[in-house]
């Protein structure tokens, strides 16, 4: 035998006794396999994609919310705090899939800037967890990825380590196979193992090298929408898992997540009239858990046959759903099969064929509703008393919606888990949308890990992130983002009303001109005041008509210092709204005809009993000498959720 067919005989026989006896075993997951060199570039503020998607999330909306743009709202919120530039480092590390094989993942490390010559930096780790991105490499790790600002907020404004892990299925993982969309045990492993990953080394360097960043032993995991879902699966896991005792979680902020999973993704697929505004996530679900649960799960089987054929320079749903594509562009193409119009919105159910819907979702016994449920986020755990868990939440989401989040508060507090209540992202009456949602909830749960996690977020009021927000926010939604990002959570909120949607009658007044209204500049004040009117259309999709007026609620204006000054038209109705400062509220409002030869009224309030809406406190008013049109004495219960007066608390001639 020649000298060289020895050679190769022997190297295969090396070779196979190699992969029997594992030499060359995979990393241990957990192991950091790469760290990419420190990366100081100036952050791109907001990508236009993203503001597509701010902008098309709120466009259903009525006129006057078009001023919730995505420049105003986010871009001007950031750029205070991101024009300069931000650290941060690539990573790679070792995992495993859902099926135990060895798998390395990828993400990026977000630091907090700190100049030459001083003394290391002693910084938490927050593991932040993007939502569902359906191009593969459109990730923190590449520099890409519609919430990578976030990380980099959170270092540059909190002086926090922020770690994005990409996802199983995403950034640099090699592997072909799909992200494990809302798999819990997979997709929180992913998470997971970046934790190990980032303390540890490789090649000799360390992201806490103890020469530039010492981690200060505290960990918070955050995400929002499937990031949400992952970020609370991750926490069940660390604290039910064995294997993980020595990963101490200090705290964690799961929002706008699918959680209850089983529910929601039935009632989805049930719906056959509501369109969906994004019909690729249910594709993406199938496609996903086809390779999860192969021979159980098919997307031959359980998609609408429009969606499989194959159409000359078009190709079809798999395809679609390849990697290179985003829920944008997946959409219409969607929306343009089923219904020839690719501006169309479908419902969920139009996407899936009837007859697997009927033997496999709606009967209760089917495999697949068993995977369902064991992928379900509320069921027996409820967090410990000793884990803050953050909860958030848009009540309109109509993408993932409220009802997941409300079952998992639910659940927690039947298992006595005292839970903390759940931030509700509306803005005024409005919806935040579910992408709005993102850019309120985050911003406000890296405060909340700021503040030292505090029961009630109003001990955030002096955050300098809500400060931002609310110098950045156009006047008309500066209301919805301040009770966002101020919310009590202990049934306890000084932004709500103290007396709410009172009625003013305004009157023709002198030649039909308008009053100012503002404030009395002689007496001490305390407390500001939000006018509305009412609406015959909705403002966004399911707005309730607010009781006793008939219509829905719109943001006319407010005064809250002495300097402002507000203008209310003659022939119509305004609600009064009454908000304390402080707890308590002293004030006289001054009603004055704009035209020569208007009369000016003014009226006093101040407060009875030192209590809050809902606490059964009426207010009591005086009323001065020279204001004497009609009159209603609030005899009333101030009550958030209805109107009790009868007639007008105040009648403008």
């Amino acid at each position: 035998m020649p000298p060289r067919s020895f050679t190769l005989i022997a190297l295969a026989t090396a070779l196979l006794f190699t992969a029997l006896s594992g030499p060359l075993a995979a990393a241990v997951p957990g192991t950091l396999l790469e760290l990419g060199k420190l990366e100081q570039e100036p952050v791109r503020v907001l990508s236009t994609e993203f503001a597509a998607k701010l902008q098309q999330d709120l466009g259903s909306r009525a006129a006057d919310f078009a001023t919730f743009g995505p420049k105003a709202v986010f871009q001007q919120m950031l750029q205070e705090h991101l024009t300069g530039s931000v650290r941060s480092r690539g990573v790679k590390y070792a995992s495993v899939d859902s099926h135990g094989h060895p798998r390395t993942y990828s993400g990026r490390v977000f630091l907090p800037d700190r100049a030459a010559g001083t003394p290391p930096a002693q910084v938490p780790l927050v593991i932040y967890q993007h939502g569902t991105e359906t191009r593969r490499t459109f990730t923190s790790y590449y520099g890409k990825g519609d919430e990578t600002l976030f990380g980099a907020l959170g270092a540059a404004l909190c002086g926090f380590a922020v770690a994005m892990p990409d996802g199983d299925g995403m950034g640099a993982d090699p592997s072909p196979e799909k992200h494990a969309y809302c798999q819990g045990k997979t997709t929180a492993t992913c998470l997971i193992d970046l934790i190990r990953a980032v303390q540890g080394d490789v090649g000799g360097q360390r992201i806490f090298d103890e020469d530039n960043y010492v981690w200060d032993g505290r960990l918070f995991i955050v995400g929002y929408s499937e990031g949400g879902y992952i970020a609370l699966a991750a926490v069940q896991e660390l604290a039910t898992n064995p294997a993980y005792r020595d990963l101490r979680l200090t705290g964690a902020a799961c929002m706008g997540g699918p959680f209850d999973f089983a529910k929601a993704t039935r009632e989805l697929l049930a719906e056959a009239r509501t369109p969906y505004s994004r019909p690729y996530i249910p594709a993406y679900f199938v496609a996903a858990w086809e390779e999860l649960y192969p021979g159980e799960v098919s997307l031959q089987a359980a998609l609408n046959p429009k969606l499989l054929a194959s159409v000359p320079g078009q190709g079809n749903i798999s395809q679609w759903l390849e990697g290179t594509l985003g829920g944008n562009e997946i959409t219409p193409l969607i929306q343009a099969r089923i219904t020839g119009n690719k501006e169309e919105a479908v419902p969920a159910r139009s996407l899936m064929n009837e007859a697997w819907l009927k033997a496999h979702v709606e009967t209760p016994s089917s495999r697949l509703n068993q995977l369902l449920d064991a992928n379900s986020l509320v069921g027996a755990w409820a967090p410990p008393p000793t884990l803050p868990v953050l909860l958030a939440h848009d009540p309109y989401d109509d993408t993932v919606g409220f009802g997941n989040t409300q079952a998992l508060f639910d659940s927690w507090t039947r298992h006595g888990a005292n839970p903390l209540g759940i931030i509700r992202l509306a803005a005024g009456t409005r919806g935040t949308g579910h992408v709005g949602g993102a850019i309120v909830s985050i911003p406000s749960a890296f405060i909340w890990i700021d503040a030292g996690m505090p029961r009630s977020l109003m001990a955030m009021a002096g955050s300098r992130i809500k400060e931002a927000i609310l110098a950045n926010t156009p006047e008309s939604l500066a209301e919805g983002m301040e009770v966002a990002t101020a919310m009590a959570l202990e049934d306890r909120d000084q932004n709500r009303a103290l007396l709410p949607l009172s009625k003013i009658q305004v009157g023709p007044g002198a030649g039909n001109r308008p009053y100012n209204v503002s404030f009395d500049d002689k007496l001490w004040l305390t407390g500001k005041v939000k006018f509305y009117t009412i609406s015959r259309t909705p403002l966004y999709p399911r707005q309730p008509i607010t009781p006793g007026t008939g219509g829905y609620t719109r943001f006319a204006g407010q005064i809250k210092k002495m300097s402002d000054t507000l203008s209310i038209n003659p022939n119509t109705v305004y609600y009064m709204a009454v908000y304390p400062e402080k707890f308590t509220v002293a004030l006289t409002l001054k009603f004055a005809g704009a035209s020569p030869g208007g009369k000016t009224f003014t009226v006093n309030i101040k407060q009875l009993k030192n209590k809050l809406v809902g606490r059964r406190s009426p207010a009591l008013f005086n009323i001065s000498s020279d204001f004497k049109p009609h009159i209603n004495q609030a005899t009333y219960e101030a009550m958030p959720e209805a109107l009790k007066v009868e007639k007008p608390f105040i009648t403008l001639p």
